[in-house]
């Protein structure tokens, strides 16, 4: 194995075992015994393993339990296809399991078998180099011009853009900086460049910004707007689900005397927290602000117009009281 590894700089698993005659899994456990026992420090690039005699060994004092945490989080949403850190993670832990020992790593993928971080992030088709672009221009500080597609009106526009940073919220990836155009700070959703060019303008980022504040007041991922306050009403059926789980910094709750819950919160605009309160249905009724309880309340009679259109096609009208189950 050392003969061939000094032979065959950037030599490949698969070529060592191969060569060697040996299963790909030996053939691990054989690099890992040759750094730990015989202190040689072997590293890998881009697939291709080398070997550095008389160098020191750079050795990673993890338990199974930690090497289990760091390969959940190096995993999952924020790191899949399309993830502008996804070449950085893997590369971060071929450099940890190749610093641990062999039984160690092993102990830690038994382990993983019967845990799961279930952080969604659909893969995105990105335009080839996007991603590139998109961080050389924020670590630089690079104006960019962009093409984008909107949220809203699924127009196509381009933009003039100053990077400041890359956000991960709920389920994707946020370029946030300053839009000429919009002439405030946004964020633009990675899934939705359609291309991005650096000009090579330089630019300097405002010394006071900062994501953390950006998205104080987010209720998921959606920033920006004015702070709103917010009590929603929650029926007992739901009340322990509401109460038990902290899903903004600003969250008060309430507990009502039959057994429901008042959610007091303060957040940035009405629509992203409208839409998880419509998802509790029934359960839950908008107390304040009237904007809210206006907005869920009119598309609560959408619902239903909607469901009383598809009944009067092939059925009779719905009574009152069959609009009011509704």
């Amino acid at each position: 194995m050392i003969e061939l590894l000094r032979e065959r700089p950037g030599v490949t698993i698969g070529e060592l075992a191969k060569a060697a005659r040996r299963s790909e899994r030996t053939v691990y456990r054989w690099l890992s015994e040759i750094s730990r026992c015989l202190r040689m420090v072997v590293s890998c690039e881009d697939g291709g393993y080398f070997i550095a005699d008389g160098s020191v060994v750079r050795q990673v004092d993890l338990n199974p339990q930690e090497l289990l945490a760091l390969r959940l989080s190096l995993t999952s949403g924020p790191f899949t296809d399309g993830s502008p850190v996804k070449k950085h993670a893997e590369s971060a832990w071929l450099k940890i399991r190749e610093g641990v020992s062999w039984e160690d790593a092993e102990a830690a993928r038994d382990l993983a078998q019967a845990r799961a971080v279930g952080i969604i992030a659909p893969p995105a088709d990105l335009p080839p180099g996007l991603v590139e672009t998109l961080n050389r221009a924020i670590d630089s500080h690079h104006r960019l011009r962009a093409v984008y597609r909107s949220q809203k009106s699924h127009r196509v526009g381009e933009y003039t853009l100053e990077p400041y940073a890359m956000a991960f919220r709920r389920h994707s990836w946020y370029v946030v900086g300053c839009c000429r155009e919009h002439e405030k700070v946004i964020q633009l959703k990675l899934a939705r460049f359609v291309s991005a060019v650096d000009t090579g303008e330089d630019f300097e980022p405002p010394k006071d910004f900062s994501l953390e504040r950006y998205f104080a007041l987010s209720w998921e991922a959606w920033a920006g707007g004015e702070p709103v306050r917010v009590r929603v009403r929650f029926a007992p059926e739901v009340a322990q689900m509401i109460s038990e789980a902290k899903r903004h910094p600003s969250q008060v709750v309430h507990p009502e005397p039959d057994g429901g819950v008042i959610l007091e919160v303060t957040v940035a605009g009405i629509e992203e927290i409208a839409a998880w309160i419509m998802g509790y249905g029934k359960h839950a009724v908008v107390l304040e602000p009237k904007r809210l309880r206006d907005h869920v309340l009119e598309h609560a009679r959408g619902v239903v117009a909607g469901y009383r259109g598809e009944e009067g096609a092939g059925s009779p009208e719905p009574s009152a009281r069959q609009l009011a189950r509704s």
